[in-house]
């Protein structure tokens, strides 16, 4: 990176008189000429902010000067996200680089690191799990792992089920006797073997009876099998079955037999869908909509080994670029990459991507859109399945688009409830009060959105006014921030909950804007489930059909926040049982702390002790001593 140009950032006052919005608007263009200006004529990243300095944008450039200045440029025709957040920018930030490439790889992990509004982003950024072979140590054991690190150790993977992963290890351990405990070995440790050893399905390294080379021919037919060079590993199998049979080690070549059978039934199930034998990724996207799908096929020596879809956010544009900002932001953080990435439309990057990937392989990766023959039918099966996804996903949003619609008529709702948050409050007795909200958007929970709130104004034991300032604080923010508000509050409580929230949402002025509920269990809970639903402005709660899917609804978005509510509220309970009183006395640090406890040997004994013997711990002056035996 050589260069970095830090601009201020600049934020302002919610609501703005019409003259001041004018001056504002004013000052604003100016100062966006300005940073146009400024812009260098450089290979970089972008970064476009704005009102509260929030991260609208991050893109990049070959020439920063040239790029940026066309977002602001009337004759251009630009796509509907870009006109919606042209207006919002307040502020653009500048970070150079050397070459196109290095902007290229910065992009990738500002986008991943701030997720910004306006970026397409890849929203199933799933860790799927991978199988580590330890070939970094004498005696390598396999473990499942989500997280690849450059630690010498060997990963095969992603898989895309962990049932899929388990049944791969259970497989491992069948055929080849590879050690299954997870204690480091160095060779030198003796003990009893265990029963694995026992049943010939472990050599027992840890008890000395195999040799690090014999130990490493298994770990290669290990690393075959992983591979999918099943092919080779037979023929390797078969060579040690012929020699032991010739030396009349039968019950040897037995072994040998039914580890090849083993291995043709894995074959079986292998479908050959290439005929070149090379690592492919095939790539795919469909929109239907404002729905996007990427869908991968991930094929391994000819085989197809796995398949993965993945939703993009913020995909309103061409499937080319959502397939470009797919792979920028995919590839990343992947290790395992192949030699061929089989697109099905052109990039814009291409070429960078690919030159990116080459570099990060170590060797040649080929970024294509092949437009006939076997690489083309590939593409179609991946454009096949890619529909299949999206398919399967909007009907799933559907039946969540009717539970919806249901709960709407049901409580009579004035707006459909797309965003529902909900909130509970949990105490003992008043003490460690906290409050919490989760977020679900189209009846599904968004947990990177879910808020913990520390009670700060209220003392004793009062849930109604926790409530109130815990909505006061979430929807003031909101507004401040001029964020969307949700369509629906749901309250976990009664009457007394209702009007208190309603009082909060009166006193912002958005109880037109908000719809509010509260859900509360019924009178006669004890005999069978009745929970009941209370209104602003009704009497009488609101009652919904047996079995009734926006009732569930209700009722999930209830227990998620009473669930997340009581989680925060025992972390805190449990960190403030384990605080000393000593830490509460100015003086007494860490290690006076753990040199008083040596000396006393509890806590107990140093609130019996008198200043004098207190004084006599080591490291404790007297003066400290009188502050202790009357603080504790």
């Amino acid at each position: 990176m050589a260069e970095c140009f830090p601009l201020a950032d600049h934020g302002g006052p919610v609501r703005q008189a019409p003259a001041k919005n004018k001056i504002m608007t004013k000052a604003r263009d100016k100062k966006i000429n300005d940073l146009l200006e400024q812009a260098p004529k450089l290979p970089g990243i972008y970064i476009m902010k704005g009102r509260k300095g929030e991260i609208l944008y991050i893109g990049k450039a070959k020439v920063l000067y040239n790029r940026v200045r066309s977002y602001f440029q009337k004759s251009v025709n630009h796509a509907p996200r870009t006109r919606i957040l042209v207006p919002k920018i307040e502020d653009i930030r500048f970070l150079t680089t050397k070459t196109e490439q290095e902007a290229l790889i910065l992009e990738c992990n500002f986008i991943k690191k701030h997720q910004p509004r306006y970026n397409v982003l890849l929203k199933d950024d799933k860790h799927y799990p991978y199988l580590r072979l330890t070939t970094q140590e004498m005696f390598p054991r396999l473990e499942v792992v989500r997280r690849v690190k450059k630690d010498g150790a060997t990963y095969f993977g992603p898989y895309t089920m962990v049932r899929e992963v388990r049944e791969t290890i259970r497989l491992i351990y069948k055929i080849f006797p590879l050690r299954q405990s997870v204690d480091p070995l160095d060779g030198t440790a003796k003990r009893r073997p265990c029963l694995n050893f026992q049943m010939g399905r472990c050599l027992a390294p840890c008890a000395g009876e195999v040799a690090p080379p014999d130990y490493q021919k298994v770990v290669q037919e290990v690393a075959l099998f992983l591979k999918g060079k099943n092919n080779d590993l037979m023929d390797r199998l078969k060579e040690k079955m012929e020699h032991a049979s010739l030396d009349m080690r039968y019950e040897e070549a037995g072994a040998f037999r039914d580890k090849i059978d083993a291995v043709k039934t894995v074959l079986k199930k292998q479908k050959i869908i290439s005929t070149t034998l090379v690592n492919q990724d095939v790539i795919a996207c469909h929109r239907d909509r404002g729905l996007a799908v990427v869908q991968m096929l991930i094929i391994r020596s000819g085989k197809m080994v796995a398949e993965k879809s993945f939703k993009m956010q913020n995909a309103d544009e061409a499937d080319a670029e959502t397939i470009g900002c797919f792979l920028k932001q995919y590839y990343l953080d992947e290790p395992v990459l192949p030699q061929d990435i089989l697109l099905s439309a052109v990039v814009e990057d291409a070429d960078l991507i690919e030159q990116w990937l080459s570099e990060k392989r170590g060797s040649r990766v080929h970024v294509e859109t092949p437009l006939r023959g076997q690489k083309r039918d590939l593409v179609r099966m991946a454009e096949e399945n890619a529909r299949f996804a999206v398919r399967a996903e909007r009907d799933k949003g559907d039946v969540a688009t009717r539970s919806l619609e249901e709960l709407q008529e049901a409580l009579g709702l004035r707006n459909f409830p797309r965003v529902i948050e909900g909130f509970d409050i949990s105490n003992t007795m008043g003490q460690q009060a906290v409050g919490s909200m989760v977020r679900f958007e189209h009846a599904r929970p968004e947990k990177k959105e879910y808020r913990r709130f520390k009670i700060k104004t209220v003392e004793g034991i009062d849930d109604y006014a926790m409530l109130s300032e815990v909505l006061t604080r979430r929807y003031m923010r909101l507004i401040d921030e001029e964020r969307p508000l949700p369509d629906l509050v749901v309250i976990d409580g009664g009457k007394g909950h209702l009007t208190t929230a309603f009082k909060v949402l009166e006193a912002l002025d958005i109880e037109h804007r908000v719809d509010l509920a509260c859900i509360a269990k019924g009178k006669f809970r004890h005999k069978v489930e009745t929970d009941e639903v209370f209104l602003p402005g009704r009497a009488e709660p609101a009652w919904f059909k047996e079995n009734s899917p926006s009732r569930f609804l209700l009722q999930r978005v209830r227990d998620e926040s009473h669930r997340f509510a009581i989680e925060f509220h025992r972390k805190l309970r449990g960190k403030n049982s384990l605080a000393s009183p000593l830490e509460a006395i100015p003086g007494v640090g860490k290690k006076r702390r753990l040199a008083l406890l040596k000396h006393f040997g509890s806590l107990e004994a140093i609130k019996q002790a008198t200043e004098e013997e207190i004084a006599e711990a080591p490291g404790i002056p007297r003066p400290l001593a009188s502050k202790i035996s009357k603080n504790i």
